[in-house]
């Protein structure tokens, strides 16, 4: 888990590196960009607030199945790697992330949540 952990830590890390704009010595208007409209910025808010929620949604998961959505979609893991690091089988590995998917639609319904940008 800890490891899972740090991976998400990272993952955020470097998201935050790339929405990072710097003005210095750049002919970028950051003022008339179109990544900066209030549509995209709308998008932004949205999507946001969608990856919190999913975030929500895989700390209530058990920890076995956690483990296996977090190294597989957050540390871009295969199935091998997640079995090799977790000292299990790979139909394991698959079948965690199989009731971690369907424990999470479960979770969704019961909360009425809808992750999807209009």
């Amino acid at each position: 888990i800890r490891i899972a952990h740090n991976l998400i830590i990272d993952h955020f890390r470097k998201e935050k590196q790339m929405n990072t704009l710097s003005n210095d010595d750049s002919e970028v208007d950051l003022f008339n960009s179109k990544k900066l409209s209030d549509s995209n910025i709308e998008e932004l808010i949205i999507d946001s607030q969608i990856k919190s929620e999913v975030r929500v949604l895989i700390s209530e998961l058990p920890d076995d199945q956690r483990e296996v959505v977090l190294l597989r979609h957050y540390g871009g893991l295969s199935f091998k790697e997640i079995a090799n690091q977790t000292d299990v089988s790979i139909n394991t590995a698959l079948g965690r992330m199989r009731y971690a998917l369907i424990n999470l639609r479960k979770l969704i319904q019961e909360k009425n949540l809808s992750l999807t940008v209009y």
